[in-house]
This record gives C-alpha cells, structure tokens and sequence, in this order.
C-alpha cells in the first residue's frame, strides 16, 4: 500500500513537470511570434518615423531661425502630429489636419486673451471647440485635431517671448514644413503598393497550399479550416492594397519624387482588380473543394491538389513580377497557361485510384472545376489581358458523358465556332507580346 502510494507520489512531480513543456513551448512561439512581428513593423515603418522625425526637428529650427522665438515647441508638436505613423496620411487628411490644427490654435488664443487660463476655461475651451468642430466637419480627426491644439494653447505656460501670435506663428511653421517633408520625402509610391500585394499574395498562396493538401489527403477538414481562415482575414488584406493604391496614387500626383512612377503606379492599381476577384473566388473554391470530398468521402485527388500547387506558383510569380522594377507579367502567364492545362474535369476528378466521382460527386466536382476555371481568368485578366484573350488559355469544357465515362466530345464544325481552340502559336503571342501597352497595366 505505502509502495503504491509511494509510487503514485513520485509519478506526480513528473507528469506535472512534463504538462508543463507544452506550456513552455507555447510560450517561446507567442514571444517569437511578437518579436517577428514587431520587427517587421518596425521595418516597415521606419521612413514615416523618419520623416516624421526630421519634420518635427526642422520645423523647431525654422521657426526658431525666422521669428527668433526662444522654445517654439509649438511647431515641432504640429509637424509631427500631422505626419504622425502609417501610411493612411493621404493629402486630403494632411490638409484636413492642419486647417484643425490652425483653427484649435486660433480658438485657443482668442479663448486665452478674453477668458484666461484655468480649470474652467479648459472646460469651456475644450466643449466650444469640440461642438464648434462637430458643426464644421464630420471627421473625428478634424474635430480632435481643433479640440487638442485649443487644449494645448490653454494648458501651456507662457514665455517670456512667446506672444499669442508667437504660437499662431509657429503652428503655421509646423504646417509648412510637415507639408513640404510629405511631399518631398516619400520615398517611392511603389513601395506601399508592393509591400501590400505581397501580404496580398501571400494569403492566396497559404491559401491554395492547405487545399493542395487537403486534395492529396481527402481531408475535408483541412479545406473547412482555410475557408474560416480566408473569410476573415481576405477583406483586410483587400482594403490595406486599396488604401496603399490611393496613397501611391497621391504620392505620384503631387510629389515631386514620384511623378516618374505614374505609370507602374497605374499598373499595379490595375492589378488589385482580377486579384481581388481571385482572392473572393477563394472562398468559394475553398467551399467547394470541402463539399466534394465530402461527397466522394474523402477520396484522396493527387491531381486536382497538383492543379492547386500550380496557381500557387503562378501567384507566386505575380507577387515576383510586382516586387521588381520593371512590372512584367510573361513568367506569371506561363505559370497560369501550365495551371490551366489541369482544368477539365476529365483531369481533375478522377481519383488516385482512377475512379470517376458518383453522381452527387461529378456535380460538386464540376461546380468546383468551373471555380477553378473562373480563378484562372481572374488572375490571367490582373496580369493586363482582356476576358476574350484570357479564356483562350483554357482547355474545352465540352463534354460528353456515357454512364460513369466521361470525355471530350468530338467537335463539330459548329461548335467550333462556338469555342474556338487556342492555338500554341496564339497563347505565346498573349504570353510574350509586351508591345501593347495596355497589356502590361
């Protein structure tokens, strides 16, 4: 009894100590995860840091140089509020920003010169402005904007040589120079544009690479899992590539950095059209593909998740294509004409035994086929070609089906005119022919 006891006491400590590895491992990949991350948003921000640095330090010195003020903080706090972090700062924000930074100073001067300054002047100051704000403008970051400066003007002590206009004067320093360090230090408009079709890229190429192995194992679960992981993260990345696009779209409009970039800029805002109909017709494909390995119960379809890996690497070769300088798309078009081969469904629903799908099988199969199919010409139309030149890359989709056989049907003079067959001389034509420019948008 005292030896089973004894036992049973010293396996305790044991299956404690190793219940609480997991835990350990858990813990080492959240801070990997946390320290990955925010080095890679630390990357990814350090030019507007930058910028916003040198605007709020230049700003201090002009001021202090052209009206000889003592402390003129008052510029440095304007410039750099209105560069501030992220790339959202679009010249519309900019002026939005400075006209309420200049009316919150305004108010607050003109608050402080007939009310004075304390604890119920700040009351009044700060609900005038606001409501005052409110009327004028519907945007939260005018009225916060109008509602910090007048608090600001309010709460800071004066200097022995700092005048009511000394701070109306410094304000418009801080606006000035914020505006000119925007404008001329932005860096290149295709930087936002790539860094967002990347993230962009990424999601589709995660996303086809589960569904690849959920056709080669038949695990429908796996599909499930990408579908619920598609749906809630695809419209983030949808709105961070749009949002980069109206930015670099100002950038090459009013910088004088990135005028010579226009015309990539227009190219790679073109490009968010077919990916952003490839990445919503991932979700149904994701649907698609769990509903027909639930109905050929979970058969495994080592063809089908070949097709899958082949858009993958045609994503691939799109998210490449934007990342270099010269934007060309003929790598990514011979990956997409390799990945439309597979898209009959003749090649993609037999099974690893040979066997073609049942009856509720071949129509699940089919759907998921005409999805696939639809994917191919949304990501071969963002690569610049028309929906007639893209559709010329797929195979024939008519069919003739004789119990559980199912094959192409030889083509009659008439439906040749109907579906006529892309020719290898006219797919190398729309793959290599860069001598319109329309083609490379």
């Amino acid at each position: 009894m005292s030896a089973r006891d004894g036992a049973t006491t010293s396996t305790g400590p044991v299956s404690t100590r190793t219940a609480s590895i997991p835990r350990i491992e858990r813990l080492r990949e959240t801070v990997r995860t946390w320290f990955t991350t925010s080095v890679s948003r630390g990357r990814g921000d350090v030019l507007t840091v930058g910028r916003a640095s040198i605007a709020a330090a230049l700003a201090y010195l002009v001021s202090g140089f052209v009206w000889n003020h003592e402390h003129p903080f008052f510029s440095s706090i304007v410039a750099f509020i209105i560069i501030g972090f992220g790339i959202e700062k679009k010249m519309r924000k900019i002026v939005e920003m400075s006209c309420g930074v200049m009316l919150g100073v305004l108010l607050g001067e003109l608050a402080r010169g007939l009310i004075g300054s304390g604890t119920w002047q700040i009351l009044v100051v700060v609900f005038v402005a606001g409501m005052l704000s409110r009327f004028i403008d519907s945007s939260n970051l005018f009225g916060f904007q109008v509602a910090i400066q007048s608090l600001l003007v309010m709460i800071m002590p004066l200097t022995p040589s700092m005048t009511p206009g000394g701070r109306v004067l410094d304000a418009i320093t801080g606006v000035v120079v914020a505006i000119v360090i925007h404008l001329l230090l932005s860096g290149d408009p295709r930087r936002l544009q790539s860094r967002a079709a990347a993230s962009f890229y990424r999601e589709l190429e995660d996303t086809l690479v589960s569904l690849a192995l959920s056709a080669r194992s038949g695990d429908r679960g796996i599909a499930q899992a990408a579908l619920r992981n598609i749906r809630e993260v695809s419209q983030k990345y949808t709105d961070e590539w749009k949002l980069a696009n109206d930015v670099a779209n100002e950038m090459a409009t009013f910088s004088p950095t990135g005028l010579r970039h226009a015309e990539d800029v227009g190219r790679l805002q073109h490009l968010l059209v077919g990916s952003d109909r490839a990445m919503r017709n991932m979700r149904v494909i994701a649907r698609r593909q769990a509903e027909f390995l639930e109905a050929v119960r979970g058969d495994a379809h080592s063809t089908l998740a070949d097709a899958l890996l082949a858009a993958r690497d045609a994503v691939l070769e799109l998210s490449n294509a934007v990342s270099h300088e010269d934007v060309d798309f003929t790598e990514a078009r011979r990956k997409l004409r390799l990945y439309c081969s597979y898209l009959s469904p003749e090649m993609l629903l037999r099974n690893d035994e040979g066997k073609r799908p049942g009856r509720a099988g071949h129509f699940e199969g089919v759907t998921l086929t005409i999805q696939l199919r639809s994917l191919a010409i949304d990501l071969l139309q963002a690569t610049g070609l028309s929906a007639a030149e893209a559709k010329r890359f797929l195979p024939s989709l008519v069919v003739a089906a004789d119990g559980d056989a199912i094959g192409p049907r030889p083509m009659t003079m008439e439906m040749r005119a109907l579906e006529p067959q892309a020719t290898t001389e006219a797919l190398e034509l729309l793959i290599t022919d860069r001598s319109d420019p329309d083609r490379r948008r």
